[in-house]
């Protein structure tokens, strides 16, 4: 499963591996970022982060008055005619800004935090049903990556470590209740035939 991203001159690709390892590629100003995360080293909790142009509409508000009293400042000194390069000049500027500034993306991202990784989607590409989609398959296979790795029942270790970790994925939600008090009772189950 692949999912390709871009925001503005960003570009994000994740590819799944072998449903146990995510590869992430980031390209950004002409630099390639390539990498590899084992899939239960990812945390499961979503953090939304989205801007707003309020900032934008300030900024603007602040260049057009701006440009107004120095086209007015300008209109009542003597050599109008004379500064109209430099009345041009400053309103060309400000557009410039104003433009860059409307035509810049906005942060829109989804981070999946909470492991010893953190990871950053764009929001809304390719569309939000597909990013969605691609994190949910994400952590189903990293919750099922740890429950592979920490509930699988050994009785030949002490059962102060199997309880901790059985207690750490009940803590993680990763076992209900009954499932956690299943697996102790099987530990102790198979501690008893070992002992025995």
């Amino acid at each position: 499963m692949i999912l390709k991203q871009k925001q503005g001159g960003k570009r994000k690709e994740f590819e799944l591996i072998n449903n146990t390892d995510l590869r992430i590629k980031e390209k950004q100003s002409g630099e390639l970022k390539e990498w590899t995360v084992k899939l239960d080293m990812i945390g499961h909790n979503l953090v939304y982060q989205e801007a707003t142009r309020k900032r934008f509409y300030i900024m603007s508000s602040s260049l057009v008055a701006f440009l107004i009293f120095i086209t007015i400042a300008l209109y009542m000194s003597d050599d109008f005619t004379g500064n109209l390069p430099v009345v041009i000049g400053v309103y060309i500027i400000i557009a410039s800004i104003i433009l860059l500034s409307l035509l810049s993306p906005l942060k829109n991202e989804i981070h999946l935090v909470g492991g010893s990784v953190n990871l950053t989607f764009f929001k809304e590409n390719p569309s939000p049903e597909a990013v969605k989609t691609f994190i949910n398959e994400i952590i189903r296979l990293s919750k099922q990556q740890l429950l592979n790795k920490y509930a699988k029942i050994d009785p030949e270790l002490p059962e102060e470590t199997v309880f901790t970790q059985l207690n750490w994925l009940k803590n993680r939600d990763l076992l209900t209740e009954d499932e956690y008090q299943e697996l102790k009772n099987e530990y102790k189950t198979q501690r008893l035939i070992k002992d025995f």
